[in-house]
């Protein structure tokens, strides 16, 4: 008998079946806690790249600290070995617009789906239990980074996210190294952002 999978690696199905299924429903709203109790079960690694296309399409003022937060507890999740999700009932409640999301969803279907077809199991030395630790660390410096009030600040760390969590995924090396390398340009953009704040902030009082 083999082992059971561990950790957010178990999701048999192309990501992008699951985050159709996850999205299909005719009721208007969509809470938080029900998109998790739909894709938990399923893994976390779906669960984190909806949440990084979230925050690619949705570019609302004030809106990447609750969209960064569940990022980062998925992230912690991964780090501690979690196979669940635990979030506060404030963030489990936040809802949203499933129309919208359904939009958000089929216009990024073709790309994710391209990028799945191009996906295989390759460089992946090492071993799984590893992987969902250094995954988690990431997922959660990064959702760390979207909660930033930066403008446009999430956009690059959350395709950082959907880089890493296809590669982590299909056990794709090549994705992986993409979605570092998408993590050091989120990164410079961040703090970027910040000198440039900083530099602004000493001028005006003088200094």
């Amino acid at each position: 008998m083999g082992e059971e999978p561990h950790g957010p690696f178990r999701e048999p199905k192309p990501l992008s079946q699951v985050l159709v299924e996850a999205v299909s429903s005719p009721a208007p709203r969509l809470t938080l806690g029900e998109l998790i109790g739909h894709l938990s079960s399923r893994g976390l690694a779906p669960l984190i790249l909806l949440m990084g296309m979230i925050n690619v399409v949705t570019i609302i003022p004030g809106s990447s600290t609750v969209l960064g937060l569940p990022l980062v507890f998925l992230g912690l999740a991964l780090l501690i070995g979690a196979r669940t999700l635990w979030l506060p009932a404030s963030l489990r409640d936040r809802s949203f617009d499933r129309a919208a999301l359904q939009r958000g969803v089929e216009r990024a279907l073709p790309y994710l789906q391209r990028i799945e077809r191009l996906a295989h199991p390759r460089l992946w030395p090492w071993g799984q239990v590893l992987l969902d630790r250094i995954y988690g660390a990431i997922v959660l410096f990064l959702g760390l980074m979207v909660t930033l009030p930066v403008p446009f600040g999430n956009t690059m760390p959350a395709i950082s996210i959907i880089l890493l969590s296809l590669g982590f995924t299909a056990r794709d090396g090549l994705w992986v190294v993409a979605g570092l390398f998408t993590t050091v340009l989120a990164l410079g953009i961040v703090l970027g952002f910040a000198g440039a704040a900083t530099v602004v902030g000493a001028s005006l009082l003088g200094f």
